[in-house]
């Protein structure tokens, strides 16, 4: 089982292809094969992809918990000290993106390039998503998990739901299969997405960024990504039609493509 020692955590991680790393990093409760059906087949031709298991959940194990989200990006920086990876491109979803943020705050040498999917950046200021996380985290600590579980339909686009019903089920059961079982992890993620706050501190991010999102995502609602894109230097804002939180497996052709493009001219600018 391919795991590194970073700090108090044992991280586990896959990794696919060679080339230029890209390092997958996944949301609250899920586990870092939740990139491998659509992403890690479509990259790993000319990228080395590397997927982790955050603290708490996965395969992944030790580290207090509830980590910050902080802890959860320098448990990443940690893993890629261990690999001795250059410096990568970082793409991270929802949580993910959180953490993709404090690490090219916190680990700058670290990051050549993120892309930020679904993504906010303060659970305080942001009234919606906080409503959000509390009543997840509510229903898993208080009611049975096939309760909570109902709720999950929150992260589809409506179109989708309504209109395509048989990507709906392919969706539902794609997802199924990346959630973590250790649910006092995933409670753990809820709290770190609590935490979230870097909206005065996006000015500092230095490396190329692509903000990708959803029009119809009801979590990390449009103008979240849209107030992320504005205030990231020279940052990339892209938005995908009829897609919800759940984008990258809803309209995995449309995510990936906007992402090639942006590493594509990123290779390019840094050949210039």
């Amino acid at each position: 089982m391919p795991t590194v020692r970073s700090g108090d955590v044992d991280m586990y991680f896959e990794e696919r292809g060679t080339g230029d790393p890209i390092v997958w990093i996944p949301g609250t409760g899920l586990i870092g094969s939740m990139w491998d059906t659509h992403q890690v087949s479509r990259f790993a031709d000319r990228y080395r992809c590397i997927t982790v298991d955050l603290r708490g959940s996965g395969r992944t194990v030790g580290g207090d918990l509830p980590p910050t989200v902080a802890d959860l990006a320098l448990d990443v920086a940690g893993l890629m000290d261990a690999l001795d990876l250059p410096a990568a491109h970082v793409v991270g979803l929802s949580l993910g993106s959180a953490v993709t943020q404090e690490l090219a705050l916190r680990r700058p040498s670290r990051v050549r390039s993120a892309v930020l999917a679904a993504t906010w950046s303060s659970t305080t200021r942001e009234q919606h998503m906080r409503r959000h996380f509390d009543s997840r985290l509510y229903a898993l600590e208080n009611g049975p998990l096939d309760v909570y579980a109902q709720f999950a339909f929150w992260m589809s686009a409506p179109s989708v739901i309504d209109e395509e019903p048989e990507l709906q089920v392919a969706v539902e059961q794609e997802l199924r299969r990346h959630m973590s079982t250790r649910m006092a992890g995933t409670a753990a993620h809820f709290r770190a997405d609590l935490t979230h706050e870097t909206t005065d501190r996006l000015p500092s991010i230095a490396c190329p960024t692509l903000v990708l999102h959803g029009d119809e995502d009801r979590i990390t609602l449009p103008r979240y990504n849209e107030a992320v894109a504005a205030r990231v230097p020279g940052a990339v804002l892209r938005r995908i039609p009829r897609a919800g939180h759940l984008l990258w497996l809803e309209r995995p052709a449309e995510f990936n493509r906007h992402i090639a493009e942006f590493l594509q001219t990123e290779a390019a600018d840094n050949a210039a």
